[in-house]
């Protein structure tokens, strides 16, 4: 009887805890609402004239969210859904510091070794010193390298893409001393990418596809696999106010920096990891590695493997970052108290992911602080390249209608040309260095307006618009100052004046009768 008794005792136990596992699963449910969120995302989709986007919202342990918003092929007309892949950008750094973090647990790597010690040679130097740069200040971007370093990396797909990459670092002068403070550089993680290949003795993509099927991310890939096999998004960018399909060139020098691809549904996985597992979490919070601030982020902002944290009173407010790639954008926020993380996934470079994500997690919580609206970098310049085209195509219209104007008068005899003299060639000369400015300006444009990146990969992330300006812009002057040059040479004859101001006189005696 009493076997009995404890029987109907579990299962009614059982039962409850059932019924309030279904009652909790529903109430967090309940505590969002979809619509609210759907009007967020197609608000920040229209601002940002973003085509495909996906979001995913994990509140604790459990997808609250998830939804495909837009197109991820126009021609098609393909729905973007949450089984629809993206690449992620510089989220992806994440994953290759949870690499990083799981070798250093099974000895193979020592944080505070410097790099040296993974791949022979490499010393870079500060003021001409060689400078030993540890493994942890990759991850925290306090090795020194520059950011502008991101130019380095090259279009390629070769199996050694990664080693090219990182061996033109080996000896490269840096912008400060390791650890003293924070510099974003990409390439730190292209440096990191290259100490896994070299500890596991094999690709970083082969060493990733495990890690990711031991963190259920069955779908996730490093490197362009899957877009090669057209299950992806197709990317965008901007073009004269509108997004147009862009072909971004293979960087797979550059895979464990940006180069992560995954759907919204994986995204929903690694962020309930984020949110649960404490052995992780304690490594990306450890107060001994919150040591460098963040001053472009805020005054109590850190960087540690892959993730910004928001630090504020000893307890962590949040924890973020932004993935951009020519052609796709991201965006996670983790807030720990609340226990909500938001991810967002985009087919098209925009800052608007972050936006969203900011929006989604203050309808979530329920807060009434403020998101200011960015200033899309990527929409001033194709406006102001779109402007400047137009103009460069209308003074290009207008000096052709001269320039034939110009040899009719030769033809009638009214412009012949100037006896040589010095002076005709010192004012001529002035062309020449008129020309030779307008070739340099671009180079200066790109110092003071884009850090000193070269123009071949600015033309590459910006604006597909960017192009046509250039085309225009050079059009434009090299005709212009071809024609002054060629007109410095030739004069009005005194017969074409006479005939000018005899001109001019006749008409003045018609207008006056």
């Amino acid at each position: 009887m009493r076997e009995i008794q404890h029987v109907v005792y579990i299962s009614f136990v059982l039962a409850l805890l059932w019924i309030n596992s279904f009652a909790g699963q529903a109430n967090a449910q309940a505590a969002i609402s979809p619509k609210a969120i759907d009007q967020v995302i197609e608000e920040q989709m229209e601002l940002g004239r973003i085509p495909g986007m996906s979001v995913v919202v994990v509140k604790k342990d459990q997808v609250v969210y998830q939804k495909g918003f837009g197109y991820g092929d126009r021609n098609k007309k393909k729905p973007v859904t949450d089984s629809t892949f993206f690449e992620i950008g510089s989220t992806s750094k994440a994953f290759t510091a949870l690499a990083i973090v799981e070798l250093e647990k099974q000895g193979k790597i020592d944080l505070k070794e410097p790099v040296s010690s993974y791949i022979p040679g490499f010393f870079p130097t500060f003021h001409g010193k060689p400078q030993p740069i540890t493994v942890d200040q990759l991850m925290h971007h306090t090795s020194g390298i520059p950011f502008q370093s991101i130019a380095l990396i090259q279009p390629e797909d070769s199996k050694d893409a990664l080693k090219k990459t990182v061996h033109q670092l080996k000896s490269i002068e840096l912008n400060r001393k390791p650890g003293n403070s924070f510099e974003y550089a990409t390439i730190n993680y292209d440096v990191l990418g290259l100490i896994i290949e070299n500890v596991t003795g094999e690709p970083y993509e082969a060493y990733m596809k495990r890690l990711f099927k031991r963190h259920h991310l069955d779908q996730t890939e490093a490197g362009q696999d899957r877009i090669k096999h057209g299950v992806v998004s197709e990317g965008f960018k901007l073009q004269f106010l509108a997004p147009q399909v862009y072909h971004a060139p293979e960087y797979r020098g550059n895979t464990p920096a940006g180069y992560i691809v995954m759907n919204s549904q994986e995204v929903g996985t690694w962020l309930q990891y984020q949110l649960t597992d404490s052995t992780w979490s304690r490594f990306v919070k450890n107060p001994d590695h919150l040591t460098v601030n963040v001053p472009d982020e805020g005054k109590h902002v850190y960087y540690n493997a892959g993730w910004y944290i928001e630090k504020k009173h000893e307890h962590v407010e949040s924890l973020f970052h932004a993935g951009s790639n020519p052609n796709y954008s991201s965006f996670f926020l983790i807030q720990p108290k609340e226990g909500v993380a938001i991810g967002v996934l985009a087919n098209m470079n925009s800052i608007y992911t972050e936006q969203t994500a900011r929006l989604v997690a203050n309808t979530i919580v329920g807060t009434k602080e403020q998101v200011e609206a960015p200033a899309d970098p990527f929409q001033l310049i194709d406006k102001l390249s779109l402007a400047a085209t137009g103009l460069f195509i209308l003074l290009q219209i207008v000096s052709i209608l001269r320039f034939v104007k110009w040899r009719r008068r030769i033809k009638r005899g009214i412009v012949v040309q100037r006896k040589m003299t010095l002076a005709v060639l010192l004012k001529s000369s002035y062309w020449v260095l008129l020309l030779i400015g307008v070739l340099i300006l671009p180079m200066i444009l790109s110092q003071v307006a884009f850090n000193g990146l070269p123009w071949k990969m600015i033309f590459v992330w910006g604006p597909s618009s960017l192009i046509e300006l250039a085309i225009s812009y050079y059009l434009f002057f090299i005709w212009f100052c071809t024609i002054g040059f060629i007109k410095g040479f030739t004069m009005t004859s005194t017969a074409g004046k006479r005939g000018q101001e005899y001109g001019r006189q006749t008409d003045f005696r018609h207008s006056t009768l």
